[in-house]
């Protein structure tokens, strides 16, 4: 199913169900004590379903619901498409993360229903819904019959309504890293009602992601389909990956493929380099032209749709480089040892950096940059993206050969 279809489906029809679901609940609480925390919840779920970079950010909060709550029963609600980014994380028991499939309506509700009666067959005590003001998750967190439900509200905002179900309503902070806001959603379950959660400050709690732990046969894997596609390659070899993001629906992210291209060749002008470009399979014919003409050098390698979430992560194990905008790439490249340069644009590197030091960030700070947020879903009406069109070839070159 297209991004945009579900868009739609979320901001059209999400509010139909929505106003009963919030009328609902607020008849229950005004007639019912007020909602006890629950200081040790049994079975806790995760539910985070459309970003597998977030999924990745979420480790730190999903290591402190295991440390403070160790007899709880940890479980994660995500897409299918993105549930390799929690498997990789090895928090969370693979059985115990549960998928919804979207590849039309159709399925998607079928999913939705089938995942719903396992969450109840379950028993689930409580829902942590990490989703920014997603319609969709406040509807399934109101059904799976958890006791808990903490998410993020709109509070005084206009808009962004969403069913009024949750028994923790989190103050979204959107000058506060993604990961500390998710924290502070573990967090306010065992802290006593307030309005709004949380008045805890977390500016001195470090968030992190794991350094990912490769076996010699992931190592040895991904060495043998490099040398597969181009034999020339060695372990003596400097690798830079590079991630132009064709076929991310998201194009407002995108540096031009153009840029990557010419940086691709400026890179390749060493002779002991090897440059690597991946990312999801192509949907579209942006810059097949220039990737045909780098196909003619004997050092770079096309993996555009050609790895697995866990052999990505094995090449940038082995890579000295990687250059991305902000991306899923990005985030999964941030769980090993490279050495990184991340482009942002219509997104703050406040709220999404990488979690790692060994990193620089190029960002214009436009006065309409950041247009992508929590509070309009990642709607942008701009169709220019000149935030990052403004950061040129030599800036990002200039900061890859300093590292």
């Amino acid at each position: 199913m297209k991004p945009c279809v579900a868009f739609a489906l979320d901001c059209w029809i999400g509010p139909l169900i929505c106003y009963p679901l919030s009328l609902f609940s607020r008849m229950q609480r005004f007639f019912s004590p007020r909602v006890k925390i629950n200081p040790e919840p049994k079975k806790i779920i995760f539910l985070e379903l459309s970003e597998m970079g977030a999924a990745i950010l979420a480790y730190s909060a999903m290591k402190e619901a295991r440390e403070s709550y160790p007899d709880a029963q940890l479980y994660f609600w995500i897409f299918k498409d993105n549930v390799e980014s929690v498997y990789t994380l090895d928090v969370i028991p693979k059985e115990n993360v549960i998928t919804i499939r979207t590849d039309n309506i159709l399925i998607l509700l079928f999913d939705t229903i089938r995942s719903l009666r396992r969450i109840r067959r379950e028993k689930i005590d409580t829902v942590i819904d990490m989703e920014l003001f997603s319609r969709f998750t406040s509807i399934l967190a109101f059904f799976s019959g958890a006791k808990t439900k903490v998410g993020f509200h709109k509070f005084t905002l206009e808009g962004l309504s969403r069913a009024d179900i949750y028994t923790h309503n989190v103050m979204y902070n959107p000058y506060s890293h993604i990961s500390k806001n998710f924290l502070a959603l573990v967090r306010s379950i065992k802290t006593a009602y307030e309005v709004p959660y949380l008045k805890t400050a977390l500016g001195g709690t470090e968030t992190t992601v794991p350094l990912m732990k490769l076996t010699q046969e992931d190592i040895t894997g991904i060495w043998d389909k490099l040398k597969k596609i181009n034999s020339a390659i060695n372990k003596n070899n400097r690798i830079i990956v590079l991630n132009p993001g064709i076929g991310e629906f998201l194009f407002l992210r995108r540096w031009p493929v153009e840029n990557y291209i010419e940086l691709a060749g400026r890179m390749l002008k060493d002779e002991n380099t090897f440059v690597v470009f991946t990312g999801i399979s192509a949907e579209s014919e942006d810059g097949a032209d220039g990737i045909d003409y780098l196909s003619g050098n004997k050092r770079f390698i096309n993996m555009i749709g050609r790895t697995s979430v866990k052999e990505m992560i094995a090449l940038c194990s082995i890579a000295s480089l990687f250059i991305s905008h902000d991306s899923g790439a990005a985030n999964l490249a941030s769980l090993t040892a490279v050495n990184m340069v991340v482009l942002f644009g219509p997104e703050t590197p406040v709220l999404y950096a990488p979690l790692k030091e060994n990193k620089k960030v190029l960002y214009k700070k436009l006065a309409c940059s950041p247009c992508f947020s929590a509070y309009n879903h990642r709607n942008s009406v701009c169709r220019d993206n000149k935030c990052l069109k403004m950061i040129t070839v030599d800036e990002v070159y200039s900061d890859s050969i300093n590292f």
